[in-house]
């Protein structure tokens, strides 16, 4: 066991290379990100109009009008979370993100458990935004099929990923502009033509056999874990710390800030547009609920150009979620937890663009072969369990951090702890609670897979886990 206190920055030093070396690394990735860029590529991973254009589908689909107290829910629980991981990524600015923070706290297999989460995302998250690209596509030409186009996207994606990230941090900057005139044009016109009273959504309804029908508080419950996804991403700043220039409190930064604009943006996009749905049942049953209400509002013409709009915007998110679960896979081939070969090749950078590209080629890859196998609202509700899984452990973990390292330097530092915290579990696992056993037992066999993994062959590896130790784990 390692005594975290000895990690506690000298004099309050707070400068990102300074804490890095501290930690026992030694920096390679290229600090080229200001505090705002980094908000800028955070804010493009979670993608208010891309997640809310795409797991808004599932959201409406398993709470029906539910889906407002589920999406207000999911806004309040994320905002708990985002404090918790500022904090956390203040502490420990590494590219590996919460599993390496995980690591330092709750020990080595805690941190396998949160890496084998991100890893699944890493397939299946990419592949859920770029399934909408074909998704819409298809909205605007029945004739454009939804998983050659999506698979066509992720490609592109994975090519640019590999530029260098002040690049893709100007890229992402562009594209975010479209996104919030799609989050715009669609709050309007809802907003500006309220025709649903509150108590529509008091009393959720669905569609059952093509009727209204009332759904239970369960549905709802459950359609939380779902709404998390859709604002979820804010995790991405720590990603990209090692890149980010300045004091490691521009890492915390960037986290609740761009929790807090994404979390904003979706809801006065999603409350415009349900209260603005001029029927109830057509809005449900529509294959693209938010962009119908835009189509309702102002014609044809508006809902397809809001439509290329939204398919802009998946892109942008396919691109900003690519190249922050690189990095994560990076990492984790910088601490050696693969086998030796496969760990050094997730190791590997573009000498030209610091670009980790086998990381890249694998997410890339991956993705793309599932966008031919899937549909979003199975990809979605399957993401969710493990998102909601990694808050568990975010939450344990500040609140271990703050009781057992009382004399770790925080520059970032949460208020009312420990409320964030305890907010974020509780509801975490009442979410958990309410997901389908399928989704359930596909997570609890991953989970089993990898700690068997990491108790035969991890554990016992020597060199992998003196480069464990080298992080400063616990064992």
């Amino acid at each position: 066991m390692v005594d975290t206190t000895r990690e506690t920055a000298p004099g309050g030093a707070d400068d990102g290379d300074t804490r890095l070396r501290e930690l026992g690394y030694t920096p390679r990735l290229e600090r080229g990100l200001t505090t705002m860029g980094s908000v800028i590529l955070t804010l493009s991973d979670i993608t208010p109009a891309g997640s809310l254009l795409v797991v808004g589908i599932a959201v409406v689909a398993l709470a029906g009008t539910g889906s407002v107290i589920a999406y207000l829910a999911g806004a309040g629980l994320a905002v708990m979370v985002a404090l918790c991981m500022a904090e956390l990524g203040s502490v420990f600015p590494i590219a590996g993100g919460i599993y390496s923070i995980v690591a330092r706290v709750l020990g080595t297999w805690a941190s396998f458990l949160t890496l084998l989460s991100y890893v699944v995302q890493a397939i299946f998250l990419p592949a859920s935004i770029a399934l909408g690209v074909g998704t819409y596509l298809n909205a605007l030409n029945s004739s454009i099929p939804v998983n050659l186009t999506s698979a066509i996207s992720m490609v592109v994606v994975s090519g640019l990923a590999l530029l260098r990230i002040h690049v893709n941090a100007l890229m992402t900057a562009l594209f975010l502009l479209l996104e919030m005139v799609v989050i715009v044009v669609i709050a309007v016109a809802g907003f500006s033509h309220p025709v649903q009273h509150v108590s529509s959504f008091l009393h959720p309804q669905g569609l059952v056999n093509g009727q209204l029908a009332s759904f239970t508080a369960g549905a709802v419950i459950a359609a939380v874990a779902v709404a998390l996804q859709s604002v979820n991403g804010y995790d991405a700043a720590i990603s990209f710390a090692e890149e980010t220039k300045g004091s490691t409190r521009n890492v915390g930064k960037a986290v609740l800030y761009s929790c807090l604009i994404g979390v904003v943006l979706e809801l006065a996009a999603f409350l415009g547009a349900a209260f603005g749905a001029p029927d109830l049942k057509n809005f449900l049953s529509s294959s693209t609920p938010l962009t119908y209400v835009v189509e309702q509002r102002w014609g044809h013409t508006a809902g397809t150009i809001l439509t290329i709009g939204a398919v802009i915007a998946f892109f942008n998110a396919c691109l900003a979620i690519t190249l922050q679960m690189a990095r994560v896979l990076w990492a984790s081939g910088r601490d050696a937890i693969w086998p030796g070969p496969m760990s050094r090749a997730l190791n590997k950078l573009l000498p030209s663009t610091d670009a980790p590209w086998v990381a890249t080629f694998v997410v890339g890859f991956f993705a793309t072969v599932l966008c031919f196998l899937s549909d979003i609202v199975a990809v979605v509700t399957f993401v969710s369990v493990l998102t909601i899984a990694i808050y568990v452990f975010v939450g344990v973990t500040v609140i271990v951090s703050r009781l057992r390292d009382r004399d770790t330097h925080r520059p970032f530092r949460m208020p009312l702890f420990p409320l964030p915290p305890l907010l974020a579990i509780v509801g975490a696992v009442l979410a958990l609670s309410q997901q389908s056993t399928r989704d359930l037992i596909i997570v609890g066999v991953i989970y089993a897979a990898g700690l068997a993994y990491y108790f035969l062959y991890l554990r016992s590896k020597t060199t992998a886990m003196r480069a464990l130790r080298a992080t400063g784990v616990h064992e």
